[in-house]
């Protein structure tokens, strides 16, 4: 299988991302989830879209 650089650079920071290893910035994170669907990584851009939607809840008021 052959990866274009852009692909290559797209699972670089997917993993980042989801590791921790960068922060999280959403604009960042829709971009690379779109450069993986392009590039047909389904699997990474399915789990770059659920770690991107967990950080868009708000925690519920206690009480």
């Amino acid at each position: 299988m052959t990866m274009s650089l852009q692909h290559i650079v797209a699972r670089s920071k997917a993993r980042g991302l989801l590791n921790g290893s960068v922060t999280p910035d959403l604009a960042q994170a829709m971009t690379v989830h779109r450069l993986l669907v392009l590039e047909g990584d389904a699997l990474l851009a399915s789990a770059l879209l659920k770690f991107v939607l967990s950080l868009q809840k708000t925690p519920e008021p206690a009480g």
